[in-house]
This record gives structure tokens, sequence and C-alpha cells, in this order.
């Protein structure tokens, strides 16, 4: 039969009802639902084995169609069971003209039976079953059972399906669908020829809702295309079901603002401009967009979800131009310029802050509140002060320094780094002392080049016979991995640390309020290089297993390199009783000097007992 003529005979069928019935509608999607496998969008995997298996004459008998809602799951088991039952046995489509498949469109056929399982759940209804399959199909060659929702059967109606399922008739097909493939059992599926519909892209369904749309005579714009095949999330019964809507709401032509009221969406162009204000840092602008869209009576919740599908959409552009296309917001180039405003990173944290918001306005009794503070946190992106930022700054000055120490001159703008001016204040005046959690940095690029060479390091005058030696004492030849800054030696005493302890406290008890509680009674034991013994009290393990933790760990080890500069290691162990800590030792040297001026000779020093095993 041509197409033509299949036309003719659908537009006969409407007439005809239209004359019998002239007050019954029939929605779109059943209206247009697809009579062949040709017409199926978006399943040519599964069509083309069923189209196979029909002309071979290896049909199966049992299938199991899985897929989300609207993906053609039933409408796919109607028209393999027209293709089985067809008067034309040798063509794989049914040809929607024979008593057989006329009957089955309409739904009067007794060889195909629907059965939904979540009214029929019950072991009666399938010992029910079991006794009907026996008997022969009425006038086609096969007789179909369609169960629906084939997970809402209880554990013994399963039970009882089996050896009917495993062992069939010759003359019975099982098609069951699901949305949950999870939850049927093992062994149903071992005894079922799986098929899985995928969710149907933007581009093949706008390209059916223009079908449909010319066959019933509507006037669609393309952004409310778009906007359809967003909403519909890859359901193509969902998004005729919207078509449907919006043609009563807005007569033969549909608008996107039309879309846009029957969904409560908001605008894309309100969702672009969202992002400018994003990528700008303009958080005034962003909250008075806002609060016009809240003015409006949109739902923020649905606004937030939007957002983050928006900022997502950008994101893949940035990372893979062009992936974005098939989310369907704009066109690729209005998706590249939107998300060359940003830089990767940033877009990461917004798409992070947002998608975090929209969960928890879930639970919140302000929903507002939470999305306002995510977009002021976002158009923020991250404060520069934070313990990350300043771990990175610390970290590519190392590497400066490191490669400098090792591969030449070190220029005085190597070691520049822009400063963060800390809010509500200036920043300390050049040799004040700063114990909070933040260093002072020295303004002279090379001052901290010079502390890490010794008076010891000088060499003597030549000629001199005589071994001289520096007011301190010559310490060992340090190793050359010591040398760069946060690694090996970093000039920290224990007491510098015990002095600052509680200032870490302070920052700690300000930002991780839980974290700070955990330290209770927790003392510094020794420093080695960059490393830090923390001790815990005995009876406390539960509090040393949580800081080991890495999160916890790192955090900790962020404040020390904030405090102290480099980077740190945290060794933490547990301690009985008091903790001790050594005196400072007298300066034996004055005496010494006199001693080595008048008979000369170098000191022998007798090293202090190492913390190694600490370690």
């Amino acid at each position: 039969m041509s197409a033509e003529l299949y036309r003719q005979n659908i537009e006969k069928e409407k007439q005809i009802n239209r004359k019998e019935f002239p007050m019954a509608y029939l929605a779109l999607y059943r209206e247009w639902r697809p009579r062949t496998f040709g017409e199926i969008i978006g399943q040519e995997h599964i069509t083309r084995t069923l189209k196979n298996a029909v002309k071979a004459g290896r049909v199966g008998h049992a299938y199991l169609f899985c897929g989300t809602r609207g993906t053609g799951k039933t409408t796919t088991a109607k028209v393999l069971a027209k293709a089985l039952n067809c008067s034309r046995e040798e063509e794989a489509e049914p040809c929607n003209c024979c008593d057989s498949c006329v009957a089955i469109t309409e739904g009067l056929s007794v060889d195909v039976i629907e059965i939904d399982a979540a009214s029929n759940r019950g072991i009666d209804e399938i010992r029910d079953l079991r006794e009907k399959v026996k008997f022969a199909p009425s006038g086609g060659r096969f007789r179909v059972y369609i169960i629906d929702e084939v997970h809402m059967l209880t554990n013994e109606a399963f039970n009882a399906l089996l050896k009917t399922l495993e062992e069939p008739p010759r003359h019975v097909v099982f098609i069951l669908a699901t949305t949950e493939p999870h939850k049927v059992p093992l062994t149903i599926l071992s005894r079922c020829q799986r098929f899985d519909f995928k969710r149907i892209v933007p581009a093949d369904m706008i390209r059916r809702l223009k079908e449909v749309a010319s066959g019933a005579h509507l006037e669609v714009e393309e952004e409310a295309l778009r906007l359809i095949a967003r909403a519909a999330e890859g359901g193509l019964r969902d998004a005729l079901s919207i078509l449907d809507q919006g043609a009563a709401f807005g007569g033969m032509k549909i608008t996107a603002g039309d879309v846009h009221k029957i969904l409560g969406t908001v605008r894309t162009e309100a969702l672009a401009k969202m992002a400018g204000c994003l990528a700008a840092g303009d958080a005034g602008a962003a909250l008075r967009l806002l609060n016009e869209l809240a003015g409006e009576g949109k739902d923020l919740r649905l606004f937030a979800r939007e957002m983050a599908s928006y900022l997502r959409a950008l994101l893949l552009d940035k990372i893979s131009p062009g992936a974005a296309v098939e989310e369907a917001w704009e066109d690729e180039a209005g998706m590249s310029a939107r998300a060359a405003d940003f830089t990767e990173e940033r877009l990461l944290y917004a798409v992070q802050v947002i998608t975090a918001a929209e969960q928890e306005m879930k639970m919140s009794t302000l929903p507002g509140i939470v999305l306002e503070l995510a977009l002021v946190k976002a158009c923020r992106n991250f404060d520069p002060g934070s313990i990350p930022a300043l771990s990175a700054r610390l970290s590519a000055l190392e590497d400066k320094v490191s490669a400098a120490l090792s591969g030449g001159a070190l220029r005085p703008g190597d070691l520049a780094v822009p400063e963060t001016r800390p809010a509500g204040g200036s920043l300390p005046a050049a040799g004040e002392e700063v114990r909070g959690s933040r260093p002072s940095r020295s303004k002279n690029p090379d001052a901290g080049l010079k502390k890490t060479m010794t008076e010891g390091q000088r060499q003597a005058p030549p000629g001199d016979g005589t071994v001289r030696t520096s007011r301190k004492p010559r310490p060992e030849e340090p190793d050359h991995k010591s040398t760069v800054p946060g690694e090996g030696t970093s000039g920290v005493t224990l007491k510098q640390v015990q002095e600052s302890w509680s200032a870490l406290l302070e920052v700690l008890k300000r930002e991780r309020l839980p974290l700070y509680h955990n330290y209770a009674g927790v003392v510094p034991l020794a420093v080695k290089g960059r490393s830090l013994v923390v001790g815990f009290p005995g009876e406390n393990e539960l509090a040393r297993e949580i800081a080991e933790q890495p999160e916890n760990k790192m955090y900790l080890e962020a404040l020390l390199g904030n405090s102290f500069g480099g980077k740190w290691q945290a060794v933490f162990k547990s301690y009985k009783g008091k903790p001790s800590f050594p005196e400072p030792k007298q300066n034996l040297r004055e005496p010494l000097a006199d001693v080595e001026k008048r008979f000369g000779g170098k000191e022998i020093v007798l090293k202090d007992e190492p913390v190694d095993k600490l370690f």
C-alpha cells in the first residue's frame, strides 16, 4: 500500500469517528502513534532486529522491553503483534489494512491481550493466564500477551509464571514491558530476549514534532519546539502531550511564551542573562533578576534546576565545543559565545554551587534565601584568601624558587605574588608580627633566601693557616633538597608552633567547628623539618582516627602551610599523662668562643637525642 493511500485511510477513519462521536477527541500521542516499525523514532537498533526476526521466522517466545516512559515500548509491542498476525506473511512490516491489523490497531483483537501488571499483580491472575494460553488463536497465527509494568508482579506471581514463560505453547509470544528492569527476577530475565529502549534525542524529537504539527495543521515556533523537547526529557509521548496542551492554550499557533506559561519554566534569555551576571561577578544584578522572576510567580526550585542544566550545557560546550547542541538550549554559536565568558574552573564551581543549592532547597522552608546565597557565592567564585587558594599560591612560589636554585639566577620579580587583602582591614605594616592563621610576607623577595644561608658557610680568607669559625656552630653539610622551601628544613621550631597553636585552633573553630571540638586536649609534640607530630590523649583514640581522615588531615596541613609556609606533613600520635616539652638550651657559645680564639681547633658538637622515632 502506498503512503498516500495509507493517509487517505487514516483520514476516513477520523471522519467516521467525528460523525459517530462528535464530542470525542483523540489525543495527539494516540492519534499519531506509529503503526509500522519504520515510524518508530530513535530505536533503530530494536526495530531492525525485530524486522529481521519476523522476516526470517526466528521470533522468540518471550521479549523484555526496558526503558523510560514514552520511548515506545508498548507501541513496539503492538507493531510486533501486528507483524506476527498480518495476512502478508512474507513482509516484515504490517500492512495495517487486513482484518487482523485493523483489529489490533483498534484494540478489538482477541489474539492480542494487554495486561496491566500494576492492577493484576497477584498469583490468581497468573494462574488464570496459564489456563488461557492453552487455547489456539482465533484468527491469526500467534496469540500475543503484552504485560505492561511487569516489575509490579509479586514474587509468587513471578514464580507461577516461570514454567509457562520458559516453555509456552508454540502459538504464544510474551512481551514484557517495564521501566525498572532491576526489579525483575533474574529467573525471568534469563528466559527473555532483552531490548533496552533509549531516550529519544532532542533532534529526532523535534523532527517528529514538526511532522505531527504539520499533519495537525499547527504552527509552532522553533524555540517552542526546543522547549518542548527539553521538557520531555527523552519521552516522545510527553512531548506530544505538551504539544497538545499548547494547541489548546494558544490555538493553532504555539509560541515559546505559551510553552513557558504552560510549563512554568523560565525564558532562555533570562537564563543566559543570569549566566552573564555570574560570569561578570555582578551579584547585585543576579539578585535583582532573581527578584523579578520571583515576582512573575516562577518556581524558584524549577529555576535552580534549569539554571544548573544551562550551566552544565555551557560547561560541556567549553570542554568539547558543539557537545551541548543536543541539549536543545541554543544553537552552537550562541552556546559557544556564552561559554567564552567563563573559565572552565569558574563554570565548574558555578555548576557545583547551583546544584547543591537545588538539592538544599528541597528540604528548606526558605528556598529563596538558599538560592540567593548560592548566586552570591557563584558570583564571588571563591575567596582568593581561602586555604586552597593560598596553598596553590604557595605551591607556585615554591616551584619558582626551586627552579631558580637548581637552574640559575633568581630574578626579584619571580617571587612576586599578588597579596590578598583581608576583609575589613589593611595589610600589616612591614616588620609586624602576625600570629593569625595567615603569615605576613616580606616585601624583599631575597630575604627568604638569605635566611637559608648561615655564617658557618662563609669561606676563610686565602693564605690563613688557621681554621676560622663563626659565632655559631658550623652545621652539617645540608642535603641539596633541604635548600628548597617546602622540602627539608623549615627553620620552624617546636616553640614557635606551640605559640601559634592557639591561633590555629581559632581559625579551626571559625571555619570547621565540629573538627575544632575534635582537637580538645591536643598538643604539638615535635617538629622535624616541615613535619609536625600532633599528640592526642591516649584515652581519645576516636579523635585521632577522625583527624587522620584524608580531608581533615589535608585541612590541618594547609593551615600549617598557611601559617609557616611550605608544604607540611602532619603525623598523629597518642600520648599518656601530661606531655612535657624540652626546656630551651643555655647558649654556651660565649665561653667557648674565647677558648677557640686562644688555642684554635674546632668544637665537637654532641647531637641531641633525635626525634625521628616519632615520625
